[in-house]
């Protein structure tokens, strides 16, 4: 009998401690509140001794109950509104871009190096030229959020309709499939990994856009709350802010893995 066998637990035998610990050692659930637990003790002791710079959470949870109703969520109300309607216009927008760009070669030799310029020049670069377009309100929020996300989504798009197996469009012909009928059982279903990766990759730099456009121009918002508390050193609500934006951006990003496993449930599952 080999060593592995002796230290494998008989059948009907109860686990053994070590055997119980391992188990724990791979739940995530375990894992995640012992790595939150200790960074948490780790930076309560830490802080006090500069909570001006760092503040700590004991201090950051007291002030949570002071600003989070009267100052953040209003703050959220304000980012939120033009954050939905210029990310749900990238959604739409770069997927019919990217398609489209995909299936004719005219409109990909056409828009490819306004694509490329765009993607490439930094957001925070265009906020002086958006001021003086749009304003600082609503107008600037939406239209930085469609200049974050929408490349992502059409480059993504792009790639997953050109990745498409021959075999298949084929295969769609062989059945009479007309161009519309390709494009919505063949070409969308095989590029929905693609699109739903730029998608994600979309949702953070909208998030960061956003958030640096109200930082620099805007008069309110969780951006302009951020300069608003770091300026007066308020440190302990600057977190507040900052956890509560980190927070929703979790729950965004899990609303979009449950509505990708509605749409696409021949995926394998995600092994995080």
């Amino acid at each position: 009998m080999t060593q592995a066998a002796t230290l494998r637990p008989r059948r009907g035998e109860p686990p053994s401690g070590l055997d119980r610990l391992g188990r724990l050692a791979r739940d995530r659930r375990v894992v995640f509140l012992a790595s939150l637990t200790s960074v948490a003790l780790v930076w309560e002791v830490l802080g006090r001794q500069r909570p001006v710079f760092a503040s700590y959470p004991s201090q950051i949870f007291e002030a949570a109950t002071r600003t989070l109703i009267p100052d953040v969520l209003p703050a959220f109300a304000d980012t939120s509104a033009g954050f939905a309607l210029g990310f749900a216009i990238s959604i739409v927008a770069g997927v019919a871009i990217g398609l489209l760009m995909a299936r004719s070669r005219l409109l990909d030799l056409m828009l490819s190096p306004y694509m490329n310029a765009l993607y490439a020049t930094p957001r925070i670069a265009l906020i002086p030229v958006l001021i003086l377009w749009f304003g600082i309100a609503f107008e600037l929020r939406v239209t930085i959020v469609v200049l974050s996300a929408i490349f992502p989504v059409i480059i993504n798009t792009y790639a997953g309709a050109r990745a498409i197996d021959a075999e298949h469009i084929d295969i769609g012909r062989a059945f009479m499939a007309d161009r519309w009928q390709l494009l919505r059982t063949v070409v969308v279903p095989a590029s929905l990994p693609f699109i739903y990766a730029g998608v994600r990759i979309g949702l953070a730099r909208a998030m960061s856009g956003v958030i640096v456009a109200e930082m620099t121009a805007s008069i309110s918002g969780v951006g302009r709350l951020v300069i608003d508390y770091s300026k007066y050193l308020r440190t302990d609500s600057l977190f507040v802010a900052l956890f509560s934006l980190g927070i929703v951006s979790l729950l965004l990003t899990a609303v979009l893995t449950w509505v990708k496993r509605r749409t696409m449930p021949w995926a394998p599952e995600d092994p995080r």
